[in-house]
């Protein structure tokens, strides 16, 4: 017995009678791409493109159906009574038929097959749209909520120092070191600190439930861009973002196959000055029963095969094929004015994308230099007004405009990400692997 007790023990983790038990090791924060992977699984406004795209490529399919062979087979019975006893008696006849119709040529039919590709083709640049907006949709409730929690951290410091400072100001004014100005100051200071650190609680989780809504899961930590990691810089040439945005903007590419479509539709319309030709080939079996031969009418079963070719070649329509050509030209002409206003838009979104992310860069660097040259004021204040060389406002303002510059640097950090991601999708080239570059900035928080 003693002995297989000794196995039992030795088959079982040391730690375990060593009188303590292993922490357990937290989950790992949820980065960029684990956020995005949970929004392109749940969020509805993708999952609603994709049924619509899958909708859209029946579009083509069904333009081209009136091309290929129709095939259609008709079939009827019908019971005759007469109360004429010569020439015809009562008769039943059954007819079937097989009946094929092979279109030509049909402008129209081949017009509106080309226009259903175009109209395809503004699908596809849609639904690549749509994961582009999903992923700069994705970064930027995940940096909301960041700042939110920033918000929550900084407010529940001033709080707590505001705090602090009453106190000592109650302490000071008690031994005649301080004013009743000086309290009444800190203690405003410390309310107003309070009403602040409310606002941001709620801030806090009206981003989570934004975030919840995308993901539909919630996610309990993210993580965070430390406030001195380097973010790419890049030399960024105006020119030649231009002109990749006058091209390759996905909102371009749908106009684009949008003028295609509606030139389709000026030939659609001029169909109405074109012959239409069609093969039509036919058989048909027809049986009669329950008759009598006699007199002039004699029934005999039969079977027909017919094959043809027919023309059809409209020649007046009251003007309104004329009508409905201008009205598509001129269609086609807004189509394209369209088009135009489209490429000066990406143009000029690429343009204010470019200086936004340069101007960012440099508004990172002096909010670093501003979060540090606070700080030591911050420092320098406190230790005057301990001997008396500053006021109380000079404190509390100092540490107020610190928490300002740090907040401000947090910011500009997840805004710049956003800027840069925002003109990769001016330049329809956004992807997930750009997402992957900066979610490998991310740490963990502290």
């Amino acid at each position: 017995m003693k002995r297989n007790s000794l196995l039992c023990k030795k088959s079982l983790p040391a730690w375990l009678f060593a009188g303590f038990v292993l922490p357990l090791q937290a989950a790992p924060s949820a980065g960029l791409l684990d956020v995005y992977q949970m929004a392109v699984i749940h969020d509805a406004k993708i999952a609603q493109q994709r049924a619509q795209y899958q909708a859209d490529q029946q579009v083509v399919e069904t333009a081209r159906s009136p091309l290929l062979p129709q095939i259609s087979a008709d079939g009827s019975y019908f019971i005759n009574e007469s109360d004429q006893d010569f020439d015809r008696g009562d008769v039943n006849t059954r007819t079937l038929s097989l009946t094929l119709n092979q279109s030509l040529y049909d402008h129209a039919s081949w017009s509106r097959y080309e226009q259903a590709k175009y109209s395809l083709q503004q699908a596809e640049f849609t639904i690549r749209e749509a994961e582009q907006s999903l992923i700069v949709r994705t970064a930027d409730a995940f940096f909301k909520v960041l700042l939110a929690q920033e918000d929550v951290s900084l407010s529940l410091a001033q709080e707590e120092a505001d705090k602090i400072q009453w106190e000592r100001a109650q302490a000071s004014a008690e031994v005649g070191l301080a004013s009743r100005t000086d309290v009444l100051q800190a203690k405003s200071s410390y309310d107003l600190s309070k009403s602040n650190r409310i606002n941001s609680e709620n801030s806090l989780d009206v981003a989570k439930e934004e975030l919840l809504k995308l993901t539909g899961q919630p996610v309990d930590s993210l993580k965070v861009l430390a406030l001195q990691v380097p973010l790419p810089q890049d030399e960024l040439d105006m020119a030649y973002w231009e002109d990749l945005a006058q091209t390759n903007n996905l909102t371009v590419k749908q106009v684009e196959a949008q003028l295609n479509a509606a030139g389709e539709e000026v030939e659609v319309q001029k169909s109405g000055y074109w012959p239409t030709a069609g093969l039509q080939a036919k058989v048909s079996d027809t049986a009669y029963s329950n008759y009598t031969n006699s007199g002039t009418t004699f029934y005999s079963d039969n079977q027909n095969t017919q094959i043809g070719v027919s023309v059809s070649l409209p020649l007046y329509s009251g003007g309104g094929t004329s009508s409905k050509v201008s009205q598509a030209r001129y269609q086609y002409q807004s189509a394209n004015q369209a088009l135009r206003d489209s490429r000066e838009q990406a143009r000029l979104n690429a343009r204010v994308q470019v200086r936004t992310v340069e101007r960012g860069q440099s508004l990172i660097a002096a909010l670093r230099e501003a979060v540090n040259s606070n700080r030591a004021f911050l420092d320098a204040a406190e230790e005057s007004y301990r001997v008396g060389l500053k006021s109380l406002l000079e404190v509390l303002t100092a540490r107020s405009n610190f928490f300002n510059a740090r907040r401000n640097l947090v910011e500009a950090l997840h805004a710049q990400v956003l800027n840069r991601l925002n003109l990769e999708a001016t330049v329809g080239d956004l992807q997930a692997e750009d997402l992957a570059m900066y979610d490998e900035l991310l740490s963990e928080p502290n």
